[in-house]
């Protein structure tokens, strides 16, 4: 019960490679599904494809079969053209039908994250909701749409073991410590984002897979719903409560870390940079949504 966050097998039939984001160990997740066929799902960033080429080698998971992204963020899209690079041609790549346009040609995403162009991937499969990446031996993956974070997020179910793969879509638990919010830019949308949740808790799933970071179980994995709409709302009134502090980067920071995650074991770890970029990111997100210059 609780939280499998070291590379390797985690469930049955599913593996976890870590994408060593910015360099950093246990921050984003990438995952190997196995039936008779392979499924890795999201790609990580160029910089680390090398490390995730390593890990699937090490698990006799290289090449795989298929890749599916799960949304179009560069930090689950830049690493699939080197990896397609070194794994062949042979792989098909899916996405969810409004992810695909971005992922075929990036400069549509219009939001620089600052962390290196992403290379185009072309001839990538929409996936839209109901549709199923079928991996033989009774493993299939389910598409549900699940937009807020991202209008073409998807998220995929493999019901016969009761896990779901939901990528960026309702938060980022880092650690039993660590819950923020993903209301990212350029394109969140609380309402979608509501919409998301209360349509997972129509779901039977037993564990969840998160981008970032790992697969959540027992109580833990019961109540990640709640928990993350909770976390959400946290984060989101205080930017409300702050409109007019939203310039000042170490202000938020300090507060919001002091205020909802004050025994961070992912920011001792990663240190206080770790922290002003992602508040940097969820503050952008919020102007966005909120039309804030």
């Amino acid at each position: 019960m609780g939280h499998k966050s070291e590379p390797g097998k985690i469930l049955n039939n599913t593996y976890l490679v870590d994408a060593h984001m910015v360099g950093v160990p246990q921050i984003c997740a990438m995952y190997v599904v196995e039936g008779k066929k392979t499924a890795l799902i999201d790609s990580g960033t160029s910089q680390f494809a090398g490390k995730v080429v390593e890990q699937l080698k090490k698990l006799g998971k290289f090449p795989v079969d298929y890749m599916i992204i799960t949304h179009e963020h560069w930090d689950h899209t830049q690493g699939a053209a080197p990896l397609l690079k070194e794994m062949g041609a042979k792989v098909k790549v899916y996405a969810g039908k409004k992810a695909r346009p971005m992922i075929e040609d990036p400069k549509k995403i219009g939001y620089d994250f600052g962390m290196g162009p992403i290379e185009a991937v072309k001839k990538v499969t929409s996936l839209e909701e109901g549709d199923v990446v079928d991996l033989g031996g009774g493993v299939e993956l389910e598409v549900i749409d699940v937009p807020g974070h991202t209008p073409g997020h998807i998220a995929l179910y493999d019901k016969a073991n009761k896990n779901i793969f939901l990528g960026d879509s309702i938060g980022n638990k880092v650690d039993v410590t660590t819950f923020i919010p993903s209301h990212n830019p350029p394109w969140f949308n609380k309402e979608e984002y509501y919409k998301t949740l209360d349509k997972l808790k129509k779901v039977n799933f037993s564990t969840v897979c998160l981008g970032h970071y790992g697969c959540w179980d027992g109580q833990d994995a019961k109540n990640i719903l709640n928990d993350a709409k909770k976390v959400f709302e946290g984060f989101w009134g205080f930017f409300e409560a702050n409109k007019n502090k939203l310039n000042d980067i170490e202000y938020l920071t300090n507060s919001l870390v002091q205020k909802f995650i004050p025994n961070s074991k992912a920011i001792a770890r990663v240190g206080p940079v770790f922290a002003q970029v992602v508040i940097t990111w969820l503050r952008d997100g919020f102007k966005h949504y909120s039309h804030i210059d």
